[in-house]
């Protein structure tokens, strides 16, 4: 498996694949829309011999500035359970701290994203549009999350989700 940034080229194929991993085209139109509003700031493929089998985008939040929101993790169905969705968020996570990202938060399941450094507490102080108990953050620089406006406003793409 590789991991490396996506281009242009990969898009038809992410675009099958976030359908195929969620079984409907909403997260795929959401990447889509994304990036004709140019949110997306990263996006990673993995692949196993050029067929792309997993996909992640970190998207701009619109606030707090300086921070990203994971959305979303695509695994292809007979490719899941393999580390493939993992790597995905560490190249992310890595790069996003590399560049100075003050937060990355997602939207999920807390155990499965807990693993990653990702923590419900962190984002409860955060007025949110999506459940609390889902909502985790990845702190990156901790002085300047400290100093955040703590209300999480999403790229207007997520509004259709």
């Amino acid at each position: 498996m590789y991991v490396r940034l996506a281009t242009a080229r990969d898009r038809r194929k992410i675009s099958d694949l976030i359908a195929s991993a969620f079984g409907q085209h909403g997260e795929a139109l959401l990447v889509d829309n994304l990036r004709e509003q140019e949110d997306v700031v990263y996006e990673w493929v993995a692949t196993v011999l050029d067929e792309v089998v997993g996909h992640l985008a970190l998207s701009r939040l619109v606030e707090p500035v300086n921070c990203l929101a994971l959305a979303p993790v695509s695994v292809h169905p007979f490719r899941q359970r393999q580390g493939i969705g993992s790597a995905l968020i560490h190249a992310a996570l890595e790069l996003a701290e590399e560049d100075e990202w003050t937060a990355v938060f997602v939207l999920g399941d807390p155990k499965y994203y807990g693993k990653f450094g990702f923590d419900v507490s962190q984002a409860g102080g955060f007025d949110s549009p999506y459940p609390h108990e889902f909502t985790a953050a990845a702190v990156l620089d901790a002085g300047a999350f400290a100093s955040l406006k703590r209300e999480l406003v999403y790229p207007a793409a997520f509004a259709g989700v």
